[in-house]
């Protein structure tokens, strides 16, 4: 097939896919195509933002794209910026941008600060440090923190009393402790679920003094002591302790809610989804810390592509400055569980009142100052999967977890060379 066809069609392809959701622009208004993720009760909460905005800026037409999980969306914008036809805005996570700031398809908003209608260091000052560095390529911010979460554990306030704890472990070792206290197989009760994953893989590698890779080298350190460590402690809640329930998808969501298990690690964007379904109180905490402080945070950073007018840049960076304005930053934090990423948000009436709702939030909130995130080098677009079923063969075969990471690193390695 010709190849300029082939590229029409993809770009048919690209354009066309989506919950695209319409509206007609009037008059001269300026039209700002934005992709995103966000689904359910994430979903309505930015459509509602992006409806506020629209009324307060009537020039401006945003039209948000729902491409359903990030999978979907890391493939349709890479398909979209090959053929060079990227939307306005769009979520991006940290491997993803290096690879489009590599190839200079990104407007640094560095480029738009320092302007007139940027921000003024003050309110740079404001935002949380580790917001700043992870969207920092460099020494140039690239791109702003959009949706960003940080690692928490619900429990369940009255089952934790019932065992003697009047608050949350601090420390891992008092973490497990308390896991085997509360798992009873009379009860078909589990201590604890979701605590083994890639997130808290990391938090344990980190707070131990390792790293994933060497991200200048590409070469993957995770399979270091600390590593194997961290591994392995997470294998022992599973297959020694037998206190951590191992499943997938909504099920430990689940069976929490159902009081089978007495506390899930997730994310604090997990209380807009268990907040409906409570039948008891609820308690939050912080990651325990044992060695330095390091928790791993989520979400994504939002980019304004430079393939749009002057206009749609501006209108773009407007609707950007916009959303990260501290009482946006409250009322988008309240509506989905996501933290704000400014410090002054946190003093917001609305997100006060979420701070008395919610037990154990506002201490919580403290792993904003030592949060830390996975590397940004398109060479872990894929190691973090390499990583995540590494963690999976450790857990369910029982192989030893040196072994294991290091086959790990060397897949990670061998990819890197071709």
């Amino acid at each position: 097939m010709d190849r300029y066809l082939l590229v029409i069609l993809a770009f048919i392809f690209i354009t066309g896919c989506g919950n695209r959701q319409k509206r007609p622009a009037a008059g001269r208004k300026i039209i700002v195509t934005f992709w995103h993720a966000m689904g359910g009760p994430l979903g309505d909460a930015l459509e509602a933002m992006i409806q506020e905005f629209e009324t307060q800026h009537p020039e401006i037409d945003i039209q948000p794209v729902s491409m359903a999980n990030y999978s979907s969306l890391s493939q349709k914008l890479m398909g979209a910026v090959q053929v060079n036809a990227p939307p306005n805005l769009a979520q991006m996570y940290e491997s993803w941008t290096s690879q489009f700031y590599a190839l200079n398809k990104l407007v640094p908003v560095d480029s738009l600060i320092h302007t007139s209608d940027g921000l003024t260091p003050e309110e740079l000052a404001d935002f949380f440090p580790p917001f700043i560095e992870n969207n920092t390529w460099n020494d140039r911010l690239v791109t702003l923190p959009f949706n960003k979460s940080i690692p928490v554990f619900f429990y369940n306030i009255e089952q934790l009393k019932q065992a003697g704890y009047d608050q949350f472990p601090q420390t891992w070792t008092e973490l497990r402790t308390m896991l085997r206290r509360l798992t009873s197989r009379k009860a078909g009760r589990y201590g604890g679920a979701g605590i083994v994953n890639e997130g808290i893989f990391g938090t344990l590698l980190l707070q131990q003094g390792g790293r994933f890779l060497n991200e200048s080298t590409g070469v993957p350190e995770f399979n270091s002591p600390a590593g194997v460590r961290a591994a392995r402690f997470l294998a022992a809640l599973v297959n020694e302790d037998s206190s951590v329930y191992y499943g997938a998808g909504y099920e430990p969501q689940n069976d929490f809610l159902a009081g089978r298990i007495a506390c899930i690690q997730s994310t604090s964007v997990s209380y807009a989804f268990l907040k409906p379904n409570l039948t008891f109180r609820l308690g939050i905490a912080p990651l325990p810390v044992e060695g330095r402080p390091a928790a791993i945070g989520y979400g994504t950073n939002i980019g304004i592509f430079r393939t749009g007018t002057p206009e749609q840049i501006a209108a773009a960076w407007k609707f950007v400055k916009w959303f990260i304005e501290p009482e946006q930053q409250a009322k988008w934090a309240v509506r989905t569980g996501y933290v704000p990423v400014r410090r002054s948000a946190l003093a917001h009436p609305e997100y006060r009142k979420l701070i008395a709702e919610l037990p154990g939030l506002e201490r919580a909130l403290k792993q904003l100052d030592y949060l830390a995130f996975e590397p940004k080098t398109e060479i872990w677009f894929a190691g973090r999967r390499t990583l995540g079923d590494a963690l999976e063969k450790i857990i369910r075969t029982g192989t030893d977890a040196q072994t294991v990471l290091d086959e790990a690193a060397r897949q990670i390695t061998g990819a890197n060379r071709k």
